[in-house]
C-alpha cells in the first residue's frame, strides 16, 4: 500500500492527573504515533490561544504535524481516537476541556464525507489555531474543497491571538 501524506493537528488545555503540563502530554501522544504507522516528518511550533468558543477554560496549546502512513482514512481517524483514550480524554460535551484532542485535517487532499469522518476537517479553516501552524510547516497546502491556500485562509480569518511559545521545541 502506498504512503499517504496527512495533516494531523493536536492540542489541549488540561493537565494529566499527574501534573504533566498539555504540551508534555501531546509530546508523549506523538511519540505513540509511530506505534499506529504514523510516521511524523514535519512538527510546528506550539502556540497558546483562548478556548473557541470564548469561555472561562484555561487556554489552549496547539502544534500541528505532517505525516505518512499506509493507514486509510479511518484508520488513521481511529489509531488518533485510540492514542486519546490512551492519555485521559473522555469525550462528553462538545467544545470542552480536554486533555488532549487529536484531528484530522486532511488525508492527502481526499475530500469524503460519511457519517464515520469528514475530510478536510470541517473547521480547520475556521481555526487559526490549526491554519498558523500549519502554515509554519507546509506553505503550500491548498484547501481541497475551497481551493484556498493556507496564507489566503489565513488573511481571511479573525485576529483570533495566538502566543507563539519558546520554551516547547
Amino acid at each position: 500500500m502506498s504512503h499517504k501524506k496527512i495533516i494531523v493537528a493536536i492540542g489541549g488545555n488540561l493537565h494529566s492527573k499527574n501534573g504533566l503540563h498539555p504540551v508534555e502530554i501531546c509530546q508523549e501522544a506523538i511519540k505513540s504515533l509511530k506505534c499506529m504507522s504514523i510516521i511524523v516528518e514535519k512538527q510546528s511550533s506550539w502556540y497558546c490561544s483562548d478556548p473557541i468558543p470564548k469561555s472561562d477554560q484555561p487556554k489552549f496549546f496547539n502544534s500541528v504535524l505532517v505525516a505518512s502512513t499506509t493507514l486509510n482514512e479511518l484508520d488513521v481517524l481511529n489509531s488518533l481516537h485510540v492514542i486519546e483514550k490512551k492519555f485521559g480524554r473522555i469525550r462528553k460535551n462538545i467544545n470542552e476541556a480536554r486533555i488532549i484532542d487529536l484531528d484530522l485535517i486532511d488525508y492527502s487532499s481526499k475530500i469524503h464525507k460519511s457519517n464515520d469522518i469528514i475530510l478536510p476537517h470541517p473547521r480547520a479553516h475556521l481555526r487559526r489555531f490549526v491554519m498558523q501552524p500549519l502554515y509554519e510547516i507546509e506553505k503550500n497546502w491548498v484547501h481541497p474543497i475551497l481551493k484556498t491556500s493556507v496564507a489566503e485562509i489565513l488573511e481571511q480569518l479573525d485576529q483570533q491571538e495566538l502566543e507563539l511559545l519558546s520554551e516547547f521545541k
